[in-house]
């Protein structure tokens, strides 16, 4: 109901949809050009060091300078410079060594880090508040089918042999009606100028709060040095695609939709166990799985046999990520809710950088096979490192933490 009476949220609702299946389009496109141009390992390394670094520098600078600016022309400026870079890269690609494509990518991620935010930002302003958990719901519910339906198409036109090029000319296409919806999200909005406060203030408050907090420390420690490894599975799988089974990078679309399948399915389930189980056991088995789906990799001689060991991993995966927020939502104490939260989404989008730059190093010096069993084995150390190391959680529903003072 709200998608057909609220005018302002349906526009903003399609013009996010389609930016998001763009950069999905974008991302598989150009994966796949890597593919072709390029007959190095170390190729798709870049690639992902390319797509992770500007999130690593540049996010919290960009999140603030948005702060004061008209939010409807971030996001128009955002698609109009991403379509202007991609009919440029079309235009001279013939004429440019594959690296050039590293430059793109980092362009390209850096103005992503433009929109999502001022999207998410517009929101409070034109849905009413007893709808917004609503809208969240609605905009979470289609980043997830849509991440879906860009990996599906996207491998399917591949397969049908159609080229990179002629998909990134159709995302040029969905940037271009997406800045129309943009256009159409009314009223205007530009947000107040905020209170200054550094962000380094900010996050060193949250690495303080977090230091002194009991259960918190060993927690974040335990999501860093999982995010150190986990979020580098995608590179050692397209390695894995590429020099051993020997079959095109377009098959990781359909390994990360049956993961996002599993992810959709365990964050349903976790509502039925939160009350019921221990959060511990909610969020270190999902390692195991994921350690387990990693090292059965060495056994695996057909891509599609990766699908179920990956949605199986996604299960796990939805239950930690769902667990982990909520648990956060009710133990840290008001005043520290948004420094914590600041430096949980560093540390999410942080240590993926470092983490490949180790699993590239690996897969050249070691290859493919002997990195996956190490890598299998390293996330097994970490999860019984947890189970030691992590206190309890508690279970069921608990009040915020009243014993920690704010920073």
């Amino acid at each position: 109901m709200l998608l057909k009476n609220n005018r302002a949220f349906r526009n903003l609702f399609v013009s996010r949809v389609l930016s998001i299946l763009s950069d999905s389009v974008i991302f598989f496109s150009l994966l796949k050009w890597i593919e072709i141009q390029s007959n190095s390992s170390s190729a798709f390394t870049l690639f992902y060091v390319a797509f992770y670094l500007p999130m690593t520098l540049f996010a919290i600078p960009i999140g603030a300078w948005i702060e004061n600016k008209t939010l409807q022309k971030v996001m128009g400026y955002s698609n109009f410079i991403q379509v202007i870079m991609l009919v440029l890269f079309l235009v001279t690609a013939p004429f440019l060594a594959y690296q050039w494509v590293y430059l793109l990518l980092v362009i390209l991620s850096i103005l992503g880090l433009f929109f999502i935010p001022a999207n998410q930002s517009l929101l409070p302003h034109i849905v009413e508040e007893e709808n917004r958990a609503a809208a969240n719901s609605l905009l979470q519910l289609g980043f997830t089918a849509v991440k879906i339906v860009g990996q599906v198409f996207t491998a399917l036109m591949i397969k049908l042999t159609y080229t990179p090029s002629s998909l990134l000319i159709i995302s040029v296409c969905m940037l271009l009606v997406s800045l129309i919806f943009i256009k159409r999200v009314k009223p205007i909005v530009k947000k107040e100028q905020m209170e200054k406060q550094s962000q380094w203030k900010v996050i060193r408050g949250g690495i303080s709060y977090i230091g002194q907090h009991s259960q918190l420390k060993p927690l974040f420690t335990f999501l860093a040095l999982a995010m150190f490894f986990a979020a580098s599975i995608d590179l050692l799988l397209i390695t894995f695609l590429n020099d051993v089974l020997s079959v095109g990078v377009e098959n990781l679309s359909f390994i990360g939709t049956a993961s996002l399948l599993g992810i959709a399915l365990g964050a349903m389930v976790v509502p039925k166990l939160y009350k019921k189980i221990e959060r511990k056991w909610l969020v270190i088995p999902p390692l195991f799985a994921l350690s387990v789906s990693i090292g059965s990799l060495f056994f695996v001689t057909n891509w599609v046999v990766i699908l179920p060991l990956f949605f199986l991993q996604g299960i796990a995966l939805g239950c930690f990520n769902v667990s982990f927020v909520t648990y956060l939502q009710e133990i840290v104490s008001k005043q520290n809710y948004t420094r914590t939260f600041s430096f949980y989404n560093m540390i999410s989008s942080s240590m993926a950088l470092p983490g490949i730059f180790i699993v590239g190093i690996m897969i050249d010096y070691l290859g493919v096979l002997t990195t996956i069993i190490g890598i299998s084995g390293v996330l097994i150390i970490i999860g019984i490192l947890g189970i030691y190391f992590i206190p309890k959680l508690g279970k069921g529903y608990i009040k915020e933490s009243k014993n920690m003072n704010a920073v």
